[in-house]
């Protein structure tokens, strides 16, 4: 039976939190800017600018970030960019032109870079890793749940400043978690140099491609898919259904991330990424059939764990930790901005299937790949009771 000492969860726990505060301004700009480009003074063609930009921003930055951590320690940059992002919703507020609204998006991924990769960090240095991780993940999606869930009310009683105010009000206990960090540095550096354009690891590749399908694609096209093939719904309902099942995937990775962890720690985190990333593919054949709600269920349900073990995945494989995670993060970002410009042109495409299919078929071969080289993890599910 696993036994964890609350005491060595605190530090992940608290980093986690605060990413979590910190992200509801955020969170709240998703559902909100679209549909309220003229409140706020944003030309509409610039909403997808701003919306992505700070993946893109965190495809250059995660690398800056391992330096960073390793110089000043985890505890000073994480209080930095926790500030950061907690002042960027108070920008919100104010931004009256399509320069400021992008200044303060480029600080929002600057920031967010350095407490993803610090939470991380403070997570991978735990004796229970894959628990530690799991909760990580689940924790800090409770922010953009709350901010979901707050802002609906919000909106009714007060305009869009005050609503921004209010969020940057609410950010604040972020400040409290992040202080309250211990000061940690990871375990291995100075970091080694790296490359960003070489070949990645096959966990990389898989992260790669499987962002592109799931947190870029799947996320995009969903309700396409739902008036794709359930000819009788109108499009409110299927923006719905994308909705409902979009939100699932958030509950899983707050309930099932934790279990993940939890089990990878008792068969090993390289077995639970195998066996997720099995299930995955599958999810996404069943999508491609037309079975939409149980392939998303599927899909959902296995991705939300293997996010949360990756990073202790990587770690096992690389002689610093966080450069490890710094650069799996940078994939996941660049597969999801890909992803999603990708998705946005093939919503009227008729290829939409074949496209799936073939991205799919790349995610086989590379699980297939990184089996081939992982014989313990192979034998493990050859004898799995």
């Amino acid at each position: 039976m696993l036994r964890i000492n609350l005491n060595t969860i605190k530090a992940p726990a608290f980093a986690s939190l605060a990413l979590a505060f910190a992200s509801f301004g955020d969170a709240f700009l998703y559902p909100f800017l679209p549909v309220n480009t003229s409140v706020v003074g944003v030309p509409f063609l610039w909403v997808g600018v701003l919306l992505s930009i700070n993946r893109f921003v965190r495809i250059i930055s995660n690398g800056w970030m391992v330096h960073l951590f390793a110089r000043f320690g985890l505890r000073m940059i994480m209080i930095l960019a926790v500030t950061i992002a907690i002042m960027s919703t108070a920008g919100y507020a104010f931004a009256n032109s399509i320069f400021i609204w992008l200044f303060l998006r480029i600080c929002w991924g600057l920031a967010f870079s350095a407490m993803r990769v610090g939470t991380i960090g403070y997570a991978i240095q735990q004796k229970h890793q894959g628990f530690s991780l799991g909760l990580s993940k689940s924790l800090q999606e409770g922010g953009p749940v709350i901010a979901l869930f707050i802002t609906p009310f919000l909106l009714n009683s007060f305009n869009t400043s005050i609503v921004f105010l209010a969020l940057f009000a609410l950010s604040l206990p972020a400040l409290v978690f992040a202080w309250n960090l211990p000061i940690a540095k990871d375990k291995t550096q100075p970091p080694v140099k790296r490359t960003f354009f070489k070949i990645p690891s096959t966990y990389n590749s898989i992260t790669l491609i499987s962002a592109v399908l799931i947190d870029g694609i799947m996320v995009v096209i969903l309700g396409v898919l739902f008036l794709r093939y359930r000819i009788d719904i109108t499009p409110v309902t299927a923006t719905t259904l994308a909705a409902f099942y979009l939100g699932y995937r958030r509950i899983c990775l707050m309930i099932l991330a934790p279990l993940g962890g939890v089990i990878a720690d008792r068969v090993g985190i390289d077995v639970v990424f195998s066996v997720t990333i099995t299930f995955v593919i599958l999810g996404l054949l069943i999508l491609v059939g037309g079975w939409i709600e149980l392939g998303s269920i599927v899909v959902f349900t296995f991705y939300s764990v293997n996010t949360a073990v990756t990073p202790g995945a990587v770690t096992k494989a690389d002689l610093h930790s966080l450069s490890a995670v710094a650069e799996n993060a940078t994939w996941r970002d660049l597969g999801a901005a890909v992803g999603t410009l990708l998705g946005g042109f093939l919503i009227a495409s008729r290829y939409l299937d074949t496209t799936l299919l073939i991205a799919t078929f790349i995610l086989v071969v590379l699980l297939l790949t990184h089996l081939s080289k992982k014989q313990k993890v192979l034998k493990t599910l050859m004898v799995w009771k």
